[in-house]
């Protein structure tokens, strides 16, 4: 199965969550989507990927772009981010929002990739605006329905750079904060920056001008 630490356990090369029994299966087989939107990107500068999870997907972007920022709320998976991710990967125990402020993670038991927000707690958020990047080719978001509240918070980003846009759509937006299935994708192509559906892989859609 692999080595262990206290709390953690290596799997197919990455530290994970000792509680974790699903996500480690699974998220190597999404990694030919992620190429799916690399496929669409001008430049190999700046990727934004959210959320973190325990870095496959980061260091797996680390791989194509210059730098990638990311972003994971959770302890124990950032914890085990931190031991993945390789040095261009820059990081931080936060979500990405529309606005600085704090809320709360509700944990799945046994899914360290199925982990949502709820209002309350101590868990900072931050803007990707905020960042000031001086670049971004790609925003990949895979944040259990917080998606259009991180894009919210990349506007400025997005109108600046138009990068390619890659979201997780599978309702989850609609369950735990009321918002419809499809409002990401609306939000985008209203901004009139030329944004079109490139793709839709399993339940991701991918977006570019």
């Amino acid at each position: 199965m692999g080595s262990r630490r206290m709390g953690m356990i290596e799997r197919n090369g990455f530290w994970w969550p000792s509680s974790d029994d699903w996500c480690w299966r699974v998220i190597h087989q999404e990694l030919p989507d992620v190429d799916r939107a690399v496929s669409f990107c001008r430049g190999h500068a700046v990727a934004i990927q959210a959320g973190g999870n325990v870095g496959v997907w980061a260091a797996h972007l680390a791989r194509t772009f210059a730098h990638v920022e990311t972003a994971e709320p959770m302890a124990d998976n950032y914890a085990c981010l931190q031991r993945n991710v390789p040095s261009n990967v820059n990081h931080r125990r936060a979500c990405f929002g529309a606005k600085p402020g704090a809320v709360a993670m509700e944990a799945v038991t046994g899914n360290a990739g199925a982990h949502y927000v709820r209002e309350g707690g101590d868990t900072p958020v931050i803007t990707i605006d905020a960042m000031e990047l001086h670049a971004c080719d790609l925003i990949c978001l895979d944040v259990e329905g917080y998606e259009p509240f991180a894009l919210q918070g990349a506007e400025d980003t997005i109108r600046r750079f138009r990068p390619v846009i890659m979201f997780e759509e599978k309702g989850l937006s609609e369950r735990y904060f009321g918002i419809p299935r499809g409002a990401c994708e609306s939000w985008v192509l209203g901004l009139g920056l030329g944004y079109e559906v490139k793709d839709r892989v399993r339940k991701d859609v991918i977006l570019a001008c």
